[in-house]
């Protein structure tokens, strides 16, 4: 793994109430979903340029997006269920949280992400946007790869 530019995480952890929620369906069964989101030999195929650890350990996982990365702290793993971790939020001085959960609907698995912990205030509000529309573009590169097999991202 090459050296990535990133800074490491803030000491402030998810001060403020802005918060958001987004989730998909997606046509799989469980293990297929959970192995796509946790593995880093998979989240490397459609949303990030890079990935060191998995997902469903606690510990430190390294996300990278061409030369800019991001250090994810996970916190808590409930396998096939739920996957808790806290990361910088964007242009901001703090760690938000982010909560995935996973549940079978009627066949289909539905993904939710709740991510927490932005200040109400300009910067704040900008940041909880740009990674709302970051997840929605995640969950979406991830049914499509699913499903189809097809990449969205280009390497």
């Amino acid at each position: 793994m090459k050296n990535y530019i990133f800074y490491p995480l803030h000491e402030k952890s998810c001060p403020g109430n802005v918060h958001f929620s987004t989730g998909i369906l997606i046509s799989s069964d469980i293990e297929t979903v959970w192995d796509n989101v946790c593995k880093a030999e998979n989240i490397k195929k459609y949303f990030t340029t890079d990935a060191k650890n998995n997902l469903d350990n606690e510990g430190e996982v390294l996300w990278a997006w061409g030369e800019e990365a991001a250090i994810i702290r996970v916190l808590e793993v409930t396998p096939y269920e739920k996957i808790v971790f806290e990361w910088n939020a964007m242009n901001v001085d703090y760690k938000t949280k982010a909560e995935f959960t996973f549940e079978d609907v009627k066949g289909k698995i539905k993904v939710k992400i709740k991510e927490t912990g932005w200040e109400m205030n300009e910067a704040g509000v900008k940041s909880a946007f740009a990674n709302c529309s970051g997840w929605t573009e995640f969950l979406n590169a991830l049914k499509v790869f699913i499903e189809y097999k097809i990449t969205l991202i280009s390497k």
